[in-house]
């Protein structure tokens, strides 16, 4: 009985030596961010502007988005020498502390991705509560404080219109960032980010000229992480496929057994990277698959005759081929940078003689010889066969 009243009256008096959330930070004491922009500024510093959530207005303006009276967001900006410092003067000017852990985007304008991001990465690597599922995207032609300025008709926070969008055409969405940072570090591949740019109004009685903005391909960074050129949709899509980073995608092929053209509609997507080093000859054979089905047939053929359906797989194949072939020798000519990864293929398959090819591979990439091949397979063909719209005698049995 001594024993438990002493086992008690330990208990009751070390819950004097107990301490509180003495350092909790109130959910109202919080200023949200969702969408972070990075731009260039003088004297090579950089400036910072996020995208802020405003509580008591979130998810009235429907509507109107963030453009109107009553919008659900706001934004702010700050200068420095580097991001921390920027941040800092951002901080003087808002009542609320910044809190990072929901940011959802960071868009980048084309000044400072030209100038290269090597110097300004660091703490989105460094600091835990910066999210690494983030969609990180390039700002064609404008600036980031631009675009985090610019309404989205169907979003409440426009900095989320753009995520979706990318994930519309296939992007993943909340690993662009996370990829990024990989390649940045890896000596077998190049980093690449999608591109957003602001779309133009001809209207003239809108007065700021702008409607609001598109995912429109991809940007190719080199080693130093500069910015070096762009990719426009489609070979922004097939580089994706090829670095098996792509969650679906529509292919249209030319028919002329059917005169006309079909549509395959994608969900189940892969590629495999298969490098071959024959002496001083180094090769690789890109296996791309694919499984979908038919959305639209202007062609003349009966899809219910599995004939038709082996030779529209085979002319979607080959389209696959071309545009993937071409994308490649793109970058090999034009640039030279490897966003595809084949360095790092050799890497996994031969590890002792990557050490002597990877200090020189951006002139080897130039060189390698690359060999496409693809495997497509239509599962459905949709409610009819040919075309309803096609006289009995016009259809291709």
């Amino acid at each position: 009985m001594n024993q438990q009243k002493a086992l008690c009256l330990i208990l009751i008096t070390s819950l004097f030596f107990l301490t509180g959330c003495w350092d909790r930070t109130e959910l109202n004491d919080l200023g949200i961010e969702l969408g972070w922009g990075l731009d260039a500024a003088k004297n090579n510093g950089i400036r910072i502007t996020a995208q802020f959530i405003i509580p008591s207005n979130f998810g009235i303006s429907q509507s109107g988005g963030g453009g109107q009276k009553g919008k659900s967001f706001f934004i702010e900006s700050g200068t420095g020498k580097d991001t921390l410092q920027a941040v800092q003067d951002m901080q003087t000017k808002l009542s609320r502390e910044v809190f990072r852990g929901h940011r959802r985007v960071i868009v980048i304008g084309e000044q400072l991705a030209r100038r290269g991001l090597a110097s300004v990465l660091d703490t989105y690597s460094r600091d835990p509560e910066i999210r690494l599922r983030a969609d990180a995207l390039i700002v064609k032609g404008s600036t980031a404080k631009e675009f985090l300025e610019v309404s989205h008709p169907l979003e409440n926070i426009p900095a989320l219109g753009a995520l979706k969008e990318h994930k519309q055409v296939g992007g993943l969405g909340d690993t662009s960032l996370l990829n990024f940072l990989i390649a940045a570090t890896s000596d077998g591949i190049t980093p690449i980010l999608p591109v957003i740019e602001l779309v133009h109004s001809s209207n003239k009685q809108d007065q700021t000229g702008i409607k609001g903005f598109q995912i429109v391909g991809g940007a190719i960074f080199n080693k130093d992480l500069k910015l070096i050129g762009f990719l426009n949709k489609q070979e922004g899509s097939t580089s994706l496929w090829i670095v098996n980073r792509l969650s679906k995608l529509t292919l249209t092929a030319n028919v002329p057994q059917g005169n006309g053209n079909a549509s395959l509609y994608m969900t189940k997507i892969e590629s495999k990277i298969i490098p071959l080093i024959q002496g001083h000859t180094i090769k690789f054979d890109i296996a791309l698959s694919g499984e979908g089905i038919i959305r639209e047939n202007n062609t003349n053929l009966d899809l219910t005759q599995p004939k038709n359906i082996t030779l529209l797989e085979r002319l979607l194949e080959k389209e696959a081929e071309k545009q993937a072939f071409e994308i490649i020798e793109k970058v090999q000519k034009q640039y030279g940078t490897d966003i595809f990864g084949l360095g790092e293929a050799i890497h996994q398959k031969y590890p002792s003689k990557w050490k002597g090819l990877k200090g020189n591979w951006g002139s080897q990439f130039r060189r390698v010889q690359v060999s496409v091949h693809a495997n497509l397979t239509i599962r459905r063909v949709g409610l009819t066969g040919p075309s309803l719209q096609l006289e009995q005698d016009k259809i291709k049995k």
